[in-house]
This record gives C-alpha cells, sequence and structure tokens, in this order.
C-alpha cells in the first residue's frame, strides 16, 4: 500500500544527492550537446541507461568514432560494480516483492546505495519500499531535468560564465566526499584510510586507473573483514 509519508521522508533524502546530481546532469546534458549527439539522444541515455559518470565516458566514446556496441560494452563493464549493491541491502529488502526489487534496482546508484545503506535498516519494513522509492525518484527525476536543461541551454550559459565549468567538474567528487564522511566510523575508517593511501601511491607513480581499481578492490574488502571481527 503506498506510503505517502515514507514516500516523503525518501525525498528528503535525496535532496544531498539532488544538490550534487543537477550541475552534474547539466554538464552531461552540455558535454552531450557539445558532442552533437542531441538533445532527444541525450534524455534518452539519462532516461534509461542512468550510469551517471559513465555517461561522460559513452559519449566520449561515441565521439571518438567507438562503435555502439563497443561503446556500451565498455560502458556495461563500468558499471559491473553495481552488482554487489542488492546483495548490500538483500536483507533489509526481504519484504519487497520480486516486482519491487526490480524496480529499485533500476534506480540504485552510487550515491543512493550510500544514502540508503546506512538508513533503510531502522525503518519499519512496511515503510521501506516507498521510502526508498521516494529516494530514487528525487534522484532520477533530477539528473533527468539536469540533462535536459544541459542539453537545451547549457553551451550557451558556460559561453557567458566560463567560470562555472570547473565547479560542474568537481560537483561529482563532492558528492562522493560529502557520502563518504557521513557514513566514517570507527568500522569503515580503516578501510578508507588504506583505499586512500592505496590510490594516492599509484596516482604520485602515474598510475591513477590502476590505483583507482585497486582501491575499489581492496578497500571493501577490509571493511567486510573488518566487521566480522569486530
Amino acid at each position: 500500500m503506498f506510503s505517502s509519508k515514507a514516500f516523503s521522508e525518501g525525498l528528503k533524502s535525496s535532496l544531498p544527492i539532488v544538490a550534487c546530481y543537477l550541475p552534474v546532469s547539466f554538464a552531461f546534458g552540455s558535454a552531450a550537446e557539445g558532442a552533437q549527439t542531441g538533445t532527444l539522444a541525450a534524455v534518452f541515455t539519462s532516461l534509461f541507461i542512468y550510469a551517471g559518470a559513465r555517461q561522460f565516458a559513452l559519449v566520449g566514446l561515441l565521439k571518438d568514432g567507438v562503435p555502439i556496441l563497443t561503446a556500451a560494452l565498455i560502458t556495461l563493464g563500468l558499471n559491473i560494480r553495481h552488482f554487489l549493491y542488492g546483495p548490500g541491502l538483500s536483507r533489509q529488502t526481504e519484504n519487497f516483492s520480486l516486482r519491487a526489487r526490480l524496480v529499485a534496482a533500476f534506480g540504485l546508484t552510487d550515491e543512493v546505495f550510500a544514502v540508503a545503506f546506512p538508513r533503510i535498516g531502522i525503518m519499519p519494513p512496511e515503510s521501506r519500499f516507498w521510502w526508498f522509492m521516494g529516494l530514487e525518484f528525487g534522484a532520477y527525476s533530477c539528473w533527468i531535468g539536469g540533462t535536459l536543461a544541459g542539453s537545451i541551454s547549457g553551451e550557451l550559459l558556460l559561453s557567458h560564465y566560463s567560470f562555472l565549468r570547473p565547479a560542474l567538474s568537481f560537483a561529482l567528487p563532492a558528492l562522493f566526499l560529502s557520502l563518504l564522511l557521513s557514513m566514517l566510523n570507527s568500522s569503515t575508517r580503516l578501510a578508507v584510510i588504506i583505499s586512500l593511501l592505496l590510490a594516492a601511491a599509484f596516482h604520485w607513480n602515474g598510475y591513477s586507473e590502476i590505483g583507482i581499481i585497486c582501491a575499489a578492490l581492496i578497500g571493501p574488502c577490509i571493511g567486510i573483514i573488518g566487521r566480522r571481527y569486530q
């Protein structure tokens, strides 16, 4: 049964995501228009692929002439980590029907998972689905609206206010940092510190991409081991 209170609470919880999704999606719409994909294609990408930063990679690949199937497979590979998010929330969503799980899975982005993981477990089971829908709807609708606005007016706005470009490019890292700080506690501190040091060491030696991958793999493993032995 629909719960307007739970849905509204979910919308409120999505506000930190919305605050940073808006400039990033605006930047994506502008980048897609700059790559001459057209407004319809840009909005279609946000509607049905909804892959955040990976959409920038997709547009870049297509702009460089990479075949669309190859570009799609690369984008899918970049998002393979999302298969870990469902099991991470499985205990808290046991009362969801199969249809509800499929709907929820579509909107489960990095940021939605980061907000939902520490909160959904403390909610009454009957409120969880509609809270989750409110959270995802706020993020999803903002991403689509920002893409549309960026595609229509992004280049014109940025040509007059060029100082906005650095801010738009930093919006997504700022969002991840704010979510990380909100989840930082005694059980996650060691994993975070080791991940940062590992990524920094690779970056200083000119292997930033490898460092990101190693940190993304080793950090969660350390976090899981640490939680088991607490």
